[in-house]
């Protein structure tokens, strides 16, 4: 679970903001919280909110995860630049290092993992391991010199073999990144952690992570099918239709693959229906006696006369395309048990093209199965404020990105506001202002 997460010098963000995920003294959906092993005085909040204007620097947030997600677990190779965006509003400050601070929970074990870099690369990078009591180094990295220098903990393994591994470790690389690559076991837990549980989804299409659930998930489709049906999309079940061979796409690569298939093997073909963030169809292609069968995914509506209709999956509305795109997430969160593999999901405007009572309806379904021992998350930017409810979630879960005068960007939490009743109607008090965080919309000029 995502225990903390802090940014600075990045983006709109010229100071550091963190976004707290541990939970505070309020009683209100205790029966949500997350145990953390170790620490018995804390509990995780299950979910996230930030909310804010346009340009506000919700999606920063968003945004930074996903580049320290990328510097851990991509090597950018030997002339390769970092995906560092320094605060540029300001003299100096794009020659500072941006700062990451994660801490999380992986497996039964609390890690801060620190960086610090340009986008030529490292100055400092560290990961510890916490408890009650303190904390205890892992390794640290220090690149502020000629050469860097590593200090290694006890628990770590070879302290010759470590040694190698960092001085194989270039600049714009993490050791994180680098060890794991090198099989430095002890590693393991915290790379996996960033690599395979924290997972992100962004505003574009997400025709490709529908199809790979599709095709990689046991049981997916049906639940896909139950679930577009329940949230009201008129669509009553997906089938696969056959089609002849020539509707795929004249790619050479696809075709070796395809006279290469054998027994229970299948490919998956998505393919985009034009420019932009929705259309598009998915095709699976099967071996058939030795000849490539080719289905295509299509939704069935029944109509006034009581007969069943299929149409493609370009033709659904962008809003169903969109929680389309939304479902493998969806299927990974209906998870109940308390599995140390259960999902981190970070969304960016989670609400996009969707009605406010269908957003608020996955958030219920995803609190109902939330409790001491599950370790799910589910962390979201959003522009609808009819979600700012004490009723849906706790105060703090709730966080507000706001811009200011000067084009600095701060994450306020609504639990560092005193006197705020558990009843109280948050959105009237957001849109007079108490919060910030609200448009400085200037008049229109008169017209002539």
């Amino acid at each position: 679970m995502l225990l903390n997460f802090t940014v600075g010098n990045w983006m709109s963000y010229r100071d550091e903001v963190s976004l707290n995920m541990v939970a505070s003294l309020e009683r209100q959906h205790g029966e949500t919280l997350a145990k953390i092993p170790r620490f018995r005085s804390k509990k995780a909040l299950p979910i996230g909110a930030v909310y804010g204007g346009n340009a506000s620097g919700k999606t920063g947030i968003f945004k930074g995860i996903a580049a320290l997600k990328h510097m851990v677990t991509v090597d950018p190779g030997v002339d390769g630049v970092l995906p560092v965006s320094p605060f540029m509003l300001e003299g100096g400050t794009e020659s500072k290092p941006t700062v990451f601070d994660i801490t999380f929970l992986a497996a039964d074990t609390v890690y801060r993992y620190v960086v610090e870099a340009t986008i030529d690369g490292i100055s400092y990078e560290s990961l510890e391991v916490l408890t009650e009591r303190g904390g205890a180094d892992v390794f640290e990295r220090d690149e502020s010199g000629d050469v860097g220098v590593y200090a290694f903990g006890e628990a770590l393994g070879s302290a010759d073999y470590l040694s190698f591994v960092g001085r194989s470790t270039r600049k714009n690389q993490t050791f994180l990144g680098n060890a794991y690559a090198q099989n430095v076991a002890e590693l393991a837990d915290a790379y996996e952690w960033i690599s395979e549980t924290l997972e992100l989804v962004g505003v574009e299409s997400q025709a490709w992570s529908f199809a790979t659930a599709a095709v990689g998930r046991e049981g997916f489709l049906e639940y896909a099918a139950a679930a577009l049906s329940r949230l009201d999309t008129g669509i009553v079940g997906l089938v696969g239709e056959g089609v002849e061979p020539d509707v795929l796409p004249k790619d050479a690569k696809l075709r070796r693959s395809m006279a290469e298939l054998d027994g229970d093997e299948l490919i998956t073909v998505v393919m985009e229906k034009g420019a932009g963030d929705y259309g598009f169809e998915m095709l699976t292609v099967h071996s058939d006696e030795g000849a490539p069968r080719v289905e295509r995914l299509r939704t069935v509506h029944v109509g006034p006369d009581g007969r069943e209709r299929r149409f493609s999956l370009g033709m659904e509305s962008s809003g169903t395309q969109r929680l389309m795109g939304l479902l493998p997430m969806l299927f990974d969160l209906q998870n109940t048990d308390g599995s140390a593999q259960a999902k981190v999901y970070v969304v960016d405007e989670l609400d996009r093209c969707l009605h406010t009572m269908l957003t608020k309806r996955l958030i219920e379904d995803f609190l109902s199965t939330c409790g001491a021992n599950t370790r799910k998350q589910l962390l979201f930017t959003t522009h609808d404020l009819l979600l700012m409810d004490q009723f849906l979630m706790r105060r703090d879960e709730m966080y507000i990105a706001q811009r200011g005068t000067d084009g600095c960007s701060v994450l306020v939490g609504l639990a560092e506001f005193s006197g705020i009743r558990f009843d109280k109607d948050l959105i009237r008090s957001y849109l007079d202002g108490r919060f910030g965080g609200i448009p400085m919309l200037g008049k229109a000029g008169a017209r002539g």
